[in-house]
C-alpha cells in the first residue's frame, strides 16, 4: 500500500512528471521507428502521417502512449526510495 501514501506527496508527482515526459518521448520515437522504419528511411512521411495521424487518429495514438507512460512512471517512481524531500 505504499503507492497510496506516495500519491499524497508533491515530490512524487514531480518525479512522475519528469520520468513520464522522458519515457513518453522515447516511447513515441521508438514506436514510430519500429513500425515505420522503411518509410522513415525512404523519406515517405506522408504515408506515416496517413497511417498514424490523419483523420483524428493522432488523438488515440498519443492518448494510449500517454496513459502507458503515466502508469509506468507512477510505478517506477513509487519503487524508488529517494524521491522524498531532504
Amino acid at each position: 500500500m505504499r503507492i497510496l501514501e506516495d500519491v499524497k506527496n508533491s515530490d512524487y508527482w514531480l518525479k512522475v512528471l519528469q520520468l513520464g515526459t522522458v519515457f513518453f518521448v522515447v516511447f513515441v520515437g521508438l514506436s514510430l521507428i519500429i513500425s515505420h522504419f522503411r518509410q522513415i528511411i525512404s523519406g515517405d512521411f506522408a504515408l506515416i502521417y496517413q497511417d498514424e495521424f490523419s483523420d483524428g487518429k493522432w488523438v488515440e495514438y498519443f492518448l494510449i502512449k500517454a496513459v502507458i507512460s503515466l502508469v509506468y512512471s507512477m510505478y517506477m517512481t513509487s519503487r524508488r526510495k529517494n524521491f522524498k524531500r531532504k
